[in-house]
């Protein structure tokens, strides 16, 4: 990874917070005006973010010693966890981000929304024997207190609602509810 791929991948993060909050103001205001240096020091899932980008950037240096204390500094510094070998694309949204859990083979695809105390966890599946992190396909929307373990699939689109614990895979576009029942499918 390049220092203008980091430049890239951070833009492309801001880009998407700023894009929910306009979908979701609360304050009146478009975020579209706000500079990216006031969002780094104002919105702690952006700060985040910015530290996932840089611990992606020292450990394609080849230093994972690095990318693993600034792993270590979001346990500290956000009371969450996430791993340094994470797969996070591009175009990601924290919101609030405390108790955030990302285990290491986690994959997180481009335009997701994690809220705060969602666990992304590595589990075994009861049939296959299979051990594994979720993968999150593009546009997925976990909600607080989400737990989505083991080897499965978030299909595109979806949306996992706040307090569901999910373990097996969800086609693209359903809303899944508490306790992990896929109660939708959209079109």
């Amino acid at each position: 990874m390049s220092f203008a791929s980091l430049k890239t991948s951070i833009r492309a993060d801001h880009d998407a917070m700023r894009g929910v909050r306009d979908r979701y103001p609360t304050s009146g205001t478009s975020m579209k005006k706000r500079p990216m240096t006031v969002d780094a020091v104002q919105k702690i899932g952006f700060q985040m973010l910015i530290a996932v980008r840089l611990m992606a950037f020292v450990r394609s240096l080849g230093i994972p010693f690095a990318a693993q204390a600034i792993s270590r500094m979001i346990r500290h510094l956000f009371g969450a966890e996430i791993h340094w070998d994470a797969t996070i694309a591009d175009g990601v949204w924290i919101v609030h981000g405390n108790g955030l859990v990302i285990s290491h083979g986690a994959r997180v695809g481009p335009g997701c929304i994690l809220f705060q105390n969602v666990t992304l966890g590595e589990s075994i599946d009861s049939q296959t024997r299979i051990v594994g992190a979720p993968t999150l396909e593009a546009n997925v929307h976990i909600g607080p207190g989400a737990v989505l373990l083991g080897p499965i699939t978030i299909g595109e689109g979806s949306k996992v609602m706040a307090n569901s614990v999910v373990t097996e895979s969800v086609p693209p576009r359903s809303i899944v509810r508490s306790p992990t029942v896929i109660v939708e499918s959209r079109p």
